[in-house]
């Protein structure tokens, strides 16, 4: 069974630089400021219907919440059912294909020029999703912005994180040579975790990210960083 998760983690990087993506859906901008918030309709990015903030039942809170899809949209649902337990505590996510991440990143620097990106910024994929979660936190890094926390669960490749960027936590089946780790680059200073899930039941690179404890971790992480809205 290793063998053949190594062996799919291998086909996915492979996928990843040929870029054979379909269908990319790319999230709406983020409130504008703080004070519209409630009164912004915001598109669900998987083509659904539709929906406003201020029909949630408990407040919004702060921070900005990317979640990342891997393959052609079909294999990181778990990410869509993170937005869903986000969006039920306030928490203002947004869920799309990893290919789409440069776009979302460029909207971010130019709301950040303008003072219109509520912080903190949150960051997290799978599988695909997870490689370009740290490419885009890299991304905005070095373009002036502070990320608060990336969250990867199984990149399919090595990826190294740099300055601006706080806390960084890969959960991850190791390849046969560990080089789906994260480290740190130059300029690193936050926290930085790697969690070896292997000896996790049934847990493994298809459907990790669909594990109600890993999703978990990440939705209470963000409660902790955020606030509600005045």
């Amino acid at each position: 069974m290793l063998g053949i998760v190594k062996t799919m983690k291998s086909v996915l990087g492979a996928i990843c630089a040929a870029t054979l993506v379909v269908a990319l859906s790319i999230p709406a901008s983020f409130a504008e400021n703080d004070s519209n918030y409630t009164n912004r309709q915001t598109r669900d990015t998987t083509n659904h219907s539709y929906s406003s903030a201020k029909n949630r039942k408990v407040d919004p809170r702060t921070g900005e919440v990317y979640l990342l899809r891997g393959l052609a949209n079909i294999f990181s649902l778990g990410m869509d059912e993170i937005e869903k337990k986000m969006e039920a505590r306030g928490l203002n996510a947004r869920t799309f294909n990893h290919s789409g991440w440069k776009s979302v990143a460029n909207d971010i620097v130019r709301r950040s020029k303008d003072k219109k990106v509520s912080y903190p910024i949150v960051i997290a994929g799978h599988s695909l999703g997870a490689n370009s979660s740290v490419s885009m936190a890299n991304y905005l890094a070095d373009n002036g912005l502070e990320v608060a926390l990336v969250v990867a669960y199984d990149p399919t490749i090595k990826r190294t994180v740099g300055k601006n960027i706080d806390n960084v936590i890969n959960f991850y089946v190791p390849n046969a040579t560990d080089s789906n780790a994260i480290t740190k680059g130059p300029g690193f200073k936050g926290s930085l975790k790697n969690v070896d899930i292997s000896d996790m039941k049934n847990v493994g690179h298809m459907n990790l990210e669909k594990n109600p404890k890993l999703q978990d971790e990440l939705v209470n992480r963000v409660l902790k960083i955020t606030r509600a809205k005045k």
